[in-house]
C-alpha cells in the first residue's frame, strides 16, 4: 500500500488562534467581550517567466541570468527579456553563473517576522552579486537568505563585500527559500569549490562549545542569575498577564555562560529552574558568555514602573550579538521579555 504523503500547510497548526471567548475589563470599568478569530485569503498564483529560473534552482540547482549581446550587461534574477535603452530592446540571452559572490551591503536580520516565518528567526535577507563565468560580477544583486554555520544569525558575521556562497536546500520546491548563502570562512577551499554545495555537506558547529573557566566573582553572579531567576518563577505565579505570556509554550532551554549552565523548564504558564541541566535534550540553549548581563535584566525585570532600568532587553541582546541562540528559534527570548511589564501591569513588583 502506498504511503500517504503528509499534508503540508502554509500557515502551521502552531499558528491557529485557539478557539476561546473570554470577559475583560475595559479602561472604564466596565466588562467587554473579547474574541479570538482569524482572517485570510486563499490564493494560488503563477510563478510566470520566473518559472524557468526556479525550475533550474530545484530541479538542476544552477542559477542563471539574462545577459544583453550588445552592451555586456548580465541581470540575475532574470526578470527582463529584452535590454531596454540605447540596445533598443534587443532580445536578453540566458547564461549560468557560478555559485560564489560578494554581498552588496551587511544584511537585514528580522526578528519580528510574519506568520510565514515564525518558525524560523531571526534570520537574515541580503543582495549578493554573483560571479559569472569570465570572474566579474553580474550588474545586479540576487535576493537571498543569509545563515550562519555557528547558530543563530547575529550582527558581525555579515557585512558589505563578504565573500560568500550559495548553498541548496537538501529538499527544494522551487522558490526562493531553495537557497541560501553562507560566509566562505566558513567553508574550507573544498567545499568553496564544489557546485552545487547542499546543505547536508555543512558541518554546522555548535555555539554552545564554550570553554568554562574558573572565576569565583563570575561564579557569584552566576548562582545569583539562578536565584533571581526562582524569584522570578514565584512572582510569575502571581500574575495573570505573565502567565498568559508563557501560556502553551513547552520548552527545555539551557542557560550556558563561561562558568557555569542551568536549566529552565517552560510548562503550563510558567517555568522551573534547575541548577544542573536533566538528561532531556534542550530545544534551544542560550549562551550568555557573561552572567552580568543577565544579572542586570532580572535586577531590572523586578523593578518598579518609575525605577531607572540598566539593562537592555533580551531580544535587543541578541540583535546586538551580546546573546547567541544555537538555533533561529527566538520566541523564548521575546516571551521571557514580556513578563517584565506584565508584573508591573498586574501590580506584583
Amino acid at each position: 500500500m502506498a504511503k500517504t504523503e503528509e499534508k503540508k500547510h502554509i500557515i502551521t497548526p502552531e499558528m491557529w488562534p485557539e478557539a476561546r471567548m473570554e470577559t475583560v475589563q475595559g479602561q472604564d470599568g466596565r466588562p467587554y467581550l473579547v474574541q479570538n478569530n482569524i482572517m485570510f485569503t486563499g490564493v494560488r498564483h503563477s510563478r510566470g517567466e520566473f518559472s524557468p529560473f526556479f525550475i533550474d534552482i530545484r530541479d538542476k540547482c544552477r542559477i542563471f541570468g539574462h545577459r544583453c549581446p550588445e552592451c555586456r550587461h548580465i541581470i540575475v534574477p532574470p526578470y527582463q527579456q529584452r535590454c531596454v535603452g540605447e540596445c533598443n530592446f534587443v532580445p536578453l540571452v540566458k547564461e549560468y553563473v557560478k555559485d560564489i559572490g560578494v554581498l552588496v551591503a551587511t544584511p537585514v536580520i528580522t526578528v519580528f517576522p510574519p506568520a510565514l516565518f515564525k518558525d524560523a528567526v531571526p534570520f537574515g535577507e541580503g543582495d549578493v552579486y554573483l560571479e559569472t563565468v569570465d570572474g566579474e560580477l553580474t550588474d545586479t544583486a540576487l535576493p537571498v537568505c543569509v545563515r550562519t554555520t555557528t547558530g543563530a544569525i547575529r550582527p558581525g558575521i555579515y557585512k558589505r563585500g563578504t565573500p560568500v556562497k550559495i548553498v541548496f536546500c537538501n529538499q527544494r520546491e522551487g522558490s526562493a527559500r531553495d537557497i541560501f548563502v553562507i560566509p566562505q570562512s566558513e567553508l574550507t577551499p573544498e567545499q568553496i569549490a564544489k557546485s552545487p554545495l547542499f546543505e547536508h555537506e555543512l558541518r554546522w558547529a555548535s555555539v554552545a562549545e564554550i570553554k568554562e573557566e574558573e572565576n569565583p566573582a563570575m561564579r557569584q553572579v552566576f548562582e545569583e542569575c539562578f536565584e533571581l531567576f526562582c524569584r522570578l518563577r514565584d512572582m510569575v505565579s502571581q500574575s495573570r498577564r505573565a502567565k498568559k505570556d508563557l501560556a502553551n509554550w513547552h520548552r527545555i532551554v539551557h542557560i550556558k555562560t563561561k562558568v557555569g549552565t542551568f536549566e529552565l523548564s517552560f510548562y503550563n504558564g510558567t517555568f522551573a529552574p534547575a541548577r544542573k541541566p536533566g538528561g532531556k535534550e534542550p530545544q534551544l540553549i542560550i549562551v550568555i558568555p557573561d552572567p552580568r548581563q543577565l544579572s542586570l535584566w532580572l535586577k531590572d525585570s523586578m523593578k518598579r514602573q518609575n525605577e531607572q532600568l540598566e539593562s537592555p532587553a533580551l531580544t535587543d541582546l541578541v540583535l546586538e550579538g551580546v546573546i547567541i541562540l544555537d538555533r533561529p528559534e527566538i520566541e523564548t527570548v521575546i516571551r521571557l521579555d514580556r513578563i517584565p511589564r506584565s508584573l508591573r501591569r498586574d501590580g506584583v513588583v
